[in-house]
């Protein structure tokens, strides 16, 4: 790629002020790397998005399929329409690969099927898996909530990657603010 190419494809970002002596290819690559980060964050994000409105729309389908005092018919409704819902998110796949050792992998393991488990819980016992839940929560924040800190937890997940970190952190989050809610609204 000569350097009339490299500047047509790309709009190069920067403050035209400073004065960057470096050869051109490696003032196009430097952007590219930029745009790559973005790229994944953004992926990222909709990986995030796309779990969350899974996990919203299996909340509406327990509720529906456990105590619902709506008629029959509009109880049918609901769960025909989020299970097309569902269907309808399932046929986005987003992909972001983390690079793991071995180690990171089975850490990574060991965290989602504990993450699994909680989930199924909430299905069962509100009240016993949100102070679980939290106590995970705090295990992934700096400043935590109120409550315990799981240190077993803790340490597995500091043996993930930091994007897997981060991932677990959201989906603690959500998880807890979602049943947070809910057990509000019911007590």
């Amino acid at each position: 790629m000569n350097k009339k190419n490299c500047n047509q494809q790309f709009v190069m970002v920067g403050s035209p002020d400073k004065e960057d002596t470096r050869p051109f290819v490696w003032k196009c690559l430097d952007e590219i790397g930029n745009r790559v980060e973005k790229l994944r964050e953004d992926a990222a994000k909709l990986e995030t998005e796309r779990e969350v409105l899974l996990s919203m729309l299996q909340g509406i389908q327990d509720k529906t399929s456990h105590n619902m005092p709506e008629v029959e018919v509009e109880k049918e409704d609901i769960e025909a329409m989020a299970e097309r819902l569902v269907c309808r998110c399932l046929t986005v796949e987003i992909g972001v690969i983390t690079p793991r050792s071995e180690e990171q992998e089975a850490a990574l393991n060991k965290v989602n099927k504990l993450l699994h488990e909680i989930e199924h819980q909430f299905t069962i016992n509100i009240e016993k898996s949100l102070p679980r839940a939290i106590s995970y929560l705090n295990a992934c924040l700096t400043e935590p909530m109120e409550g315990h800190i799981d240190h077993r937890f803790q340490g597995m997940v500091i043996e993930c990657t930091i994007d897997d970190q981060k991932k677990i952190k959201r989906r603690l989050q959500s998880l807890v603010e979602m049943y947070n809610n809910t057990e509000e609204s019911n007590g």
